[in-house]
């Protein structure tokens, strides 16, 4: 007798178990309702800019990296612009949290954000990468300030338990510890090693998936792991996955991947890393005249 089985007696052979099936009663894990042959809409929605390039608040110029906070507040790194803005759900404009005089801390300046998260508190960690740091933004702060040294940071994840996971340098370390988590044996094509990594992702298990581009792979490192596990690296709609710069993996371990040398999203399912799906591809239409062409 289950209550989130209709308080009936459920019998599932060994093989089909899951906690997706019947999750205990404090569990979190939720089905993402996507059926693996979904379709998607390559009709795009603005949430910040749009309005061509510039320095004003409706504007971007280059924008590098993105956060999307528990309120769906999106925070944009405008590079060329030199500050971070955040624009709410359904604004026009955006709102200046951070610009290149406030992140500089004496001759040391930030060139510009290639990727930051955004703790719940409204604490900012910052890649310089220029400047091989991790920076430090407190609320209400006069400055940010470098406390990751030595790392030419490329991407970050910031988890719900507070550990902080940096990318860079063919290694991915976690915060605070800066112990070495994934890679570490220098660059190339082994399971062990990583080539021109970008993006990362950590899942509640504490798995980090990496974007691996050089490699043009992504590839997922439980922890304690001495090397990766396959997850994309097949041919898709004709091309090969191409430059990965961008993954995020959903509650049910499927893996999506943001890929620059194709300018496409995939999809590839749990445990099948050779048949990846196309969700979304850069074809412009009359209601969506913007094309794809992702960076981070």
């Amino acid at each position: 007798m289950y209550s989130r089985c209709n308080n009936r007696p459920v019998c599932y052979p060994f093989e089909l178990s899951s906690q997706y099936l019947c999750p205990p009663l404090n569990s979190t894990i939720r089905n993402d309702g996507i059926c693996p042959n979904a379709t998607w809409n390559n009709e795009s929605i603005t949430v910040a800019g749009g309005n061509g390039i510039g320095s004003a608040m409706n504007q971007l110029s280059y924008p590098m990296g993105m956060y999307v906070d528990h309120d769906g507040i999106v925070y944009v790194a405008d590079s060329y612009n030199h500050r971070i803005v955040k624009w709410r759900p359904g604004a026009l404009s955006g709102e200046l949290v951070a610009s290149s005089q406030q992140l500089q801390k004496e001759k040391n300046q930030l060139e510009y954000v290639a990727s930051f998260v955004v703790a719940k508190n409204g604490t900012m960690f910052v890649c310089d990468r220029p400047n091989r740091q991790v920076r430090r933004w407190i609320p209400d702060a006069n400055e940010g300030e470098a406390f990751i040294f030595n790392i030419s940071c490329s991407g970050m994840f910031l988890t719900e338990n507070g550990f902080l996971y940096v990318v860079g340098d063919e290694k991915v370390i976690r915060w605070p510890g800066n112990e070495v988590v994934a890679g570490g044996n220098g660059a190339g094509p082994g399971l062990n090693q990583f080539s021109a990594t970008s993006r990362i992702f950590v899942d509640q298990n504490e798995v980090v998936y990496v974007a691996d581009a050089g490699n043009h792979r992504v590839v997922r490192w439980p922890h304690g792991a001495k090397e990766g596990i396959l997850v994309a690296s097949g041919v898709v709609g004709g091309f090969p996955l191409h430059t990965p710069v961008g993954v995020v993996v959903d509650q049910m371990g499927s893996t999506y991947v943001l890929e620059y040398g194709t300018s496409r999203i995939t999809r590839w399912l749990k445990d099948d890393p050779y048949n990846g799906i196309v969700i979304i591809v850069d074809k412009p239409t009359t209601n969506n005249p913007v094309p794809l062409a992702p960076y981070t």
